[in-house]
């Protein structure tokens, strides 16, 4: 089992030329003020970064939180109810093919041009339009947008969507004054209606904000927060250990241990929302072979990989969604772990002397990933497949040369969701996205189904039924769900949220 131990002489290399840059950026009066939170401003050390200042080019949960600084949702999501409240949105009916949103008055945007309908429009316009958009498919049977006044939208869909809501959930609304005014350079001044504004940003490096003290909601309680992006784990651990931020995300689990009579460090943990995978595009050979398939899920066995990797801090899936997901089916079970039964079926779909693939996956994302598929790899030998693991950066990875390109026949990727919908229609449904190119005319009709039905228990049979066709033809392998584990200086209040976002309005300093 290989293992992550980049050596002193770099890891001193990087931190001091990140500490470089950040100087910099910053001035050295806020250097020396970073070593440790003060009231008026916050360091966040981000395994993940923005790569782009395009708003729309991203799909993650972590560029989803940074953005929410600046930009923000009509809706987000009580997770503890499972239901959801407005943000630039008061209230929502829906009726047939109809979604009418009220909106919130008195909303302006960082350069005082009121937040209005025009707005709303504009920003989904660009969300379905741009060809840089990863997020178009959420809109894609919206046919018509329509705005009776400044604080009304009426969405039109091809059929009646109960789940617009969820498509709504992490799209941001974006200036359309803004985009008159700068055309194709837009990008390069990000103007929302967020508690925080935009001061600058370094590709791979730091994002600087500064309070937005006209916020609609009110004004947060740290002025300045500066998100630096740290992509190895040993490098977050330490720069933190060492006082040169406050919060810092993806802690390995045996790091946490560390914390907990650290001085000035405490250890923050939460049930995630993600539900690692591995991921098989059908388009690609082997996998286009259904008793591969299902060779690989009888091959593999996540809880070794919970005991031995993450030292028990997760949750075996036994099917497609995990237990805190709308839609999960207690009656699925997952294949159970059996080499010998898998080497079998790899006979059966004529690899008698075995295969070899190539596992992708993205260590700076996910935690502990290149551990992981090493086991995977492991365990897969005992099939007789041969699994050879290939690292890339998160940016090449998910981008349209690799997984959202439907060019990675084989990775390990996480998802996360409260509706299994989410997963079922972005990863599985006919035509949504090239991500695993799974077909299925009985799986795309029960999925139509359900996203016309208003009845949650009736919704909620659907997406079982659903789970269990795929279930059948996997074209994936379940895997578990993870805590979701921070370090955070002593003097933050803060709670870490299921859904990964580090948002600093909700932190308060001591």
């Amino acid at each position: 089992m290989s293992s992550m131990n980049p050596s002193i002489k770099r890891r001193d290399f990087l931190k001091q030329g990140a500490l470089a840059g950040f100087g910099a950026l910053l001035g050295n009066s806020i250097v020396g003020a970073s070593y440790a939170a003060s009231r008026e401003r916050l360091t966040f050390l981000a395994a993940v970064g923005l790569d782009t200042l395009h708003p729309y080019a991203i799909s993650a949960s972590p560029h989803y939180g940074i953005w929410q600084h600046m930009i923000e949702p009509l809706i987000e999501i009580n997770y503890a109810k499972k239901e959801y409240y407005g943000v630039l949105a008061e209230s929502w009916e829906f009726q047939d093919k109809k979604w009418m949103f009220k909106l919130r008055k008195n909303v302006r945007f960082h350069d005082g041009s009121p937040f209005t309908s025009k707005d709303v429009i504009h920003s989904v316009n660009r969300i379905k339009t741009d060809k840089q958009s990863l997020q178009a498919e959420n809109f894609r049977d919206l046919t018509e947008m329509q705005a009776p006044d400044d604080y009304t939208v009426i969405f039109t869909t091809e059929v009646p969507n109960a789940v617009f809501l969820d498509r709504l959930y992490n799209r941001y609304m974006v200036s359309k004054a803004a985009a008159d005014k700068y055309g194709d350079q837009v990008d390069q001044h990000p103007i929302g209606t967020g508690p925080y504004k935009f001061v600058s940003w370094q590709r791979g490096a730091n994002l600087v904000l500064t309070r937005n003290d006209d916020y609609w909601n009110g004004k947060t309680a740290i002025k300045e927060i500066v998100i630096k992006t740290v992509k190895e784990d040993s490098g977050r651990v330490s720069d933190l250990m060492a006082g040169q931020g406050d919060v810092i995300n993806n802690v390995p689990v045996e790091e946490l241990s560390r914390f907990d009579k650290h001085p000035r460090i405490r250890p923050e943990k939460v049930e995630g929302l993600r539900m690692h995978f591995l991921a098989m595009n059908v388009t690609h050979k082997p996998f286009d072979n259904k008793l591969v398939r299902q060779a690989f899920n009888y091959a593999v066995d996540p809880a070794q990989i919970i005991k031995y990797i993450y030292e028990g801090n997760g949750y075996v899936m036994n099917g497609p969604m995990s237990a805190n997901v709308i839609g999960f089916d207690p009656k699925i079970k997952r294949y159970p772990y059996d080499p010998k039964k898998a080497k079998e079926l790899l006979g059966k779909a004529g690899f008698n002397d075995g295969l070899e693939v190539k596992l992708y996956f993205s260590p700076d994302r996910y935690p502990k990933a290149r551990e992981v598929c090493q086991v995977v790899a492991d365990q897969l030998a005992k099939a007789g497949v041969k699994a050879e693991l290939i690292a890339q950066e998160f940016v090449i990875f998910w981008g349209k040369e690799g997984v959202n390109g439907g060019k990675t026949p084989f990775y390990y990727v996480g998802r996360p969701a409260i509706d299994a919908d989410t997963v079922y229609d972005q990863y599985y449904r006919s035509g949504v996205s090239p991500r695993i190119q799974y077909k299925n005319p009985e799986f795309d009709k029960l999925i139509d189904e359900e996203q016309k039905t208003g009845d949650p228990k009736k919704r909620i049979a659907l997406l079982q039924q659903a789970g269990r066709i795929l279930m059948e033809d996997v074209p994936f392998v379940p895997l578990y769900t993870l805590a979701e584990n921070y370090g955070v200086a002593r003097n933050v209040i803060w709670k870490p949220r299921p859904d990964e976002k580090i948002l600093a309005a909700e932190m308060k300093i001591k």
